[in-house]
């Protein structure tokens, strides 16, 4: 086994400061616990927004792991951990759990997602987090009558939530921020209609395919294009909100004068709002579309773990067509 690392986040602030690489100690392994020597780990916005968070924090959190999903290979277990699993040593899988950016990480063994054959590291250290926020949006957006409208279409999140969304019939309109974007998208994941927010006229062609019923609207973006997007509703709509890339407020008078319904899904509350067998579900869903449309998972960029400034500033380029990896 190679010297352990991990990747330490030892107070708020920018990532570039505030990160560090060091050895680490790994711990005996508690009931039901499983070490996995991980391969890849994936940079998502949400892990840089906890990174570069501020305000007063518990002095006992720090310092902290981020990273939220892998994959790697089973490298020991707890006794009977493994048990009715599957899984032995030298299985591999895919992880969701906190701390995941490190050579050697400690997971639950219900985290634990079996990988086949075909599903390479690269796509497998993805599956999980965007597929089961996909669904979990989805099942939140969930509503009678209107054209289902969808921005950040082109984000790794948002071509899942178009694929399940196709896959229902409920033909979404996607919106994205140029014609390059909607042209790649369109190549990937075809079906129900896109449009490009660069033109001028963009909330004129939305009002147009979607015959002015407009709702549920599913946003990852916030500020002023939520409260445009409020404009767009039918009264009585559902907006379904999971991320907030532009930090400016939103306007909630249109919320207020429509009656509008305004609806925050954070993969955080899964467990807790999702019954089991749609968790299960959630589950055999990342693995179907990982054997099945690997496209959807193609990535921006793979860098080793030393090259971690890189990697951070690829994550926040704008535009990029994937997510970034690390390579553990």
């Amino acid at each position: 086994m190679e010297t352990p690392y991990r990747i330490v986040h030892v107070r708020p602030g920018a990532p570039e400061k505030v990160l560090r690489i060091e050895q680490a100690q790994l711990r005996p392994l508690k009931p039901d616990e499983v070490l996995v020597e991980a391969t890849r780990s994936v940079v998502h916005p949400g892990d840089l927004q906890l990174i570069a968070a501020q305000g007063v924090r518990d002095p006992a959190q720090w310092p902290r792991i981020p990273g939220l999903e892998g994959a790697g290979v089973v490298a020991d277990a707890a006794p009977k951990a493994l048990a009715g699993t599957g899984l032995e040593a030298g299985s591999r899988v895919a992880f969701f759990a906190p701390a995941a950016w490190q050579s050697h990480v400690v997971v639950p063994k219900q985290a634990l997602v079996a990988l086949p054959p075909d599903v390479p590291d690269d796509i497998a250290a993805q599956l999980l987090v965007n597929t089961v926020t996909a669904r979990h949006v989805l099942r939140a957006a969930r509503q009678n009558g209107g054209r289902l409208v969808q921005s950040g279409a082109s984000s790794s999140t948002g071509k899942l939530i178009s694929a399940f969304a196709l896959e229902a019939g409920l033909a979404p309109i996607r919106l994205v921020r140029s014609a390059q974007s909607a042209d790649r998208l369109a190549a990937i994941l075809p079906g129900g209609d896109i449009v490009d927010m660069s033109s001028a006229d963009w909330q004129e062609r939305v009002r147009e395919l979607a015959h002015d019923r407009i709702g549920p609207i599913i946003d990852s973006v916030g500020g002023t294009l939520l409260t445009e997007l409020a404009v767009l509703a039918e009264p009585g709509a559902r907006i379904v909100s999971y991320g907030r890339l532009d930090a400016r407020p939103v306007d909630h008078a249109p919320f207020i004068a429509k009656g509008l319904s305004l609806i925050g899904v954070t993969i955080g509350t899964w467990q807790q709002e999702t019954g089991i067998e749609d968790q299960a579900g959630d589950l055999r869903a990342a693995l179907r579309l990982g054997q099945t449309v690997p496209d959807l998972f193609a990535h921006a960029g793979s860098f080793p773990a030393s090259h971690l400034a890189a990697a951070i500033a690829a994550a926040v380029s704008p535009g990029k067509p994937g997510n970034i990896l690390l390579e553990l």
